[in-house]
């Protein structure tokens, strides 16, 4: 037996009055802080998000950086000095590697550095570097994983988005993920959204506010298709009888048993 649940509703905490100007870290932390305010959305320390902006070097040239959530930092509380500044530029070629340990990417990305007082990146970074699209989003919404966890994710996401995303298989993060994030979305323009089995979710937008609500968005269809196929009684409802009659004469009876087997 079905019930009709209420709609699950996600907050929309953008403020075009408060929002920085568009661009660069100010309007990234605003974005981030949006995000992690919301626990359903982001866990305690997880997630990451980036933005890709031209900046002047200190030769006075312009570069583009890709600045992303540094290691350990909470989106929740993270501020400009939280994130990490790589020249674009220089990582967007190791896209063409055939592999790469964990070890090796560390240590190349740490040559990338825009400006290197700032913390290192996350194990995560590539990800943001080969989504062709300004900002990027990676999340790990309850709804997300609702679907995402479940032995036919696969098939549900299809039901929820249509074509509109792709589906990875889990495998630890890292080089091959990031790779394969970022040719789903290069192989697909109309893509909106990647799903990461037993994961998470990657979004983007050509500005941040576009990000941000395209977040939002592609969580709240999850949770509107769970909402629908919600059951009455959660697992199914109570597989063995409860318990009827005098209760405390059952557990008179019970307990002096169950403590003489512990003895």
């Amino acid at each position: 037996m079905t019930t009709t649940h209420p709609k699950t509703t996600i907050q929309n905490r953008w403020n075009d009055a408060e929002a920085p100007q568009e661009g660069g870290l100010a309007s990234l932390t605003y974005r981030s802080n949006l995000l992690g305010a919301d626990r359903t959305l982001v866990n305690i320390y997880g997630g990451n998000t980036s933005t890709k902006s031209v900046e002047k070097d200190h030769l006075g040239r312009d570069v583009t950086v890709l600045w992303v959530k540094g290691s350990g930092s909470d989106i929740a509380s993270i501020t400009e000095k939280g994130f990490a500044g790589l020249k674009l530029d220089e990582v967007l070629p190791l896209f063409e590697r055939p592999s790469m340990s964990d070890e090796e990417m560390t240590a190349y990305l740490d040559r990338t550095a825009f400006e290197p007082s700032r913390p290192r990146q996350s194990i995560e970074t590539l990800l943001h570097a080969f989504v062709p699209a300004k900002h990027v989003d990676h999340t790990h919404p309850d709804a997300i994983i609702g679907v995402a966890c479940t032995p036919r994710g696969p098939e549900i996401m299809r039901e929820i988005y249509g074509e509109r995303a792709a589906w990875v298989d889990y495998i630890r993060p890292g080089f091959t993920l990031s790779q394969q994030i970022g040719a789903a979305v290069r192989d697909n323009p109309g893509l909106e959204a990647v799903v990461m089995g037993k994961h998470g979710l990657v979004t983007w937008g050509d500005t941040s506010k576009d990000s941000y609500e395209k977040t939002l968005r592609i969580i709240g269809e999850a949770q509107a298709y769970l909402d629908a196929h919600a059951e009455a009684q959660a697992f199914g409802g109570a597989k063995v009888p409860g318990v009827t009659g005098d209760a405390d004469a059952l557990l008179a009876a019970v307990l002096p048993v169950l403590r003489g087997a512990m003895k």
